[in-house]
């Protein structure tokens, strides 16, 4: 937000700076597949799988007239979880808002259930 909003140019590093992993992020990540499979364990175990897949996922790819980095998925991942991903069914996977999501191509099949701090993920 610094550089894109405020107008600092001058930041450097950002792109070895981690996505902030958060409920939202990590239910997107889940929701799209991103990260998938089979686990039961606490949400934080899954912020360094998130962060990583992030850092590779946009690895090579520009956004405008610079590279992207994990950064600049934050916030939109934030945005579909919130506005979206959290209407989905727990066990059934079925979402109410899914005909109308820009994302709902990418949104995987299977129970993910994020509360108190655990997760149940079966994708």
């Amino acid at each position: 937000m610094l550089r894109d909003n405020v107008g600092i140019s001058e930041l450097i590093n950002l792109d070895k700076v981690p996505i902030p992993v958060d409920i939202h992020v990590a239910r997107a990540t889940l929701t799209t597949g991103v990260v998938k499979g089979n686990f039961v364990g606490r949400l934080g175990q899954l912020f360094k799988y998130t962060r990583k897949v992030w850092f590779a996922s946009t690895e090579g790819l520009n956004l405008e007239a610079r590279p992207m980095i994990a950064l600049d998925v934050d916030e939109p991942l934030w945005h579909l979880s919130k506005y979206g991903c959290t209407k989905r069914n727990d066990i059934s996977g079925f979402c109410p808002v899914r005909q109308r999501c820009e994302a709902k191509k990418y949104c995987v099949e299977g129970q993910i259930r994020i509360g108190n701090g655990l997760v149940e993920l079966e994708t």
